[in-house]
């Protein structure tokens, strides 16, 4: 291949990266307390090739979402790759996120490693600016069973969308993917990541086998 043909192709595929679009909505959510609220959510969509083919190209969400929202007259507003399908309030009148964290591969990323820990799901925690989030090192307890409250099955760039989705409009679109995963549908006090997770290094482990070797 030519070096003209590199550099059109190349400048091609600059132009068509930096065209994107963001899908915005809002949703219903009603939470544990027995409130409703509703939230606001984007996805920002982009040019990108395929795995297989990186010129087969095609609008792609980059699954880097923000969700925002307002509870007890504070604004929250959260962004990133897990895929958040969880609102709750804390006992101490806290709003609190729970997400998948294998979403994207999230739980190994080295700026955000999520060991391996039952039942696997992420727990995010807001600063005192309710725009940074942190997470422990498991969920706790009270969330256990938990349904979720956010929409998993969401617009698509190119889907006749609506700007605003009830309750009954999420578990319409949902109501598929949550007969399939299950552990989506509800917190599983006992779900597993099943090895689709890090192992976090225990050095006792390494000094009982050099032991039984000796």
């Amino acid at each position: 291949m030519s070096f003209l043909k590199i550099l059109l192709i190349g400048l091609a595929v600059t132009v068509l990266t930096a065209c994107s679009k963001t899908v915005q909505w809002e949703e219903e959510v009603p939470l544990n307390t027995g409130e409703t609220i509703w939230v606001k959510r984007s996805m920002p969509w982009v040019y990108k090739g395929g795995m297989g083919n990186p010129f087969d190209m095609s609008m792609k969400a980059t699954f880097d979402q923000t969700i925002s929202f307002q509870y007890a007259g504070k604004e929250y507003s959260f962004t990133g790759i897990p895929k958040v399908l969880w609102i709750a309030i804390s006992p101490s009148k806290l709003p609190i996120l729970v997400a998948d964290p294998t979403f994207s591969g999230w739980n190994y990323l080295f700026e955000s490693t999520y060991y391996c820990t039952v039942p696997y799901y992420v727990q995010f925690v807001p600063d005192e600016t309710r725009k940074k989030w942190t997470w422990p090192e498991k969920i706790e307890p009270w969330l256990y069973n938990s349904p979720a409250n956010l929409m998993v099955v969401i617009p698509n760039v190119d889907e006749d969308r609506k700007d605003r989705y009830t309750q009954k409009d999420r578990d319409e679109r949902d109501a598929s993917f949550r007969r399939i995963s299950p552990s989506k549908a509800r917190i599983d006090p006992s779900h597993d990541a099943k090895n689709d997770c890090p192992q976090k290094y225990d050095p006792s482990l390494k000094s009982t086998q050099t032991r039984s070797e000796k």
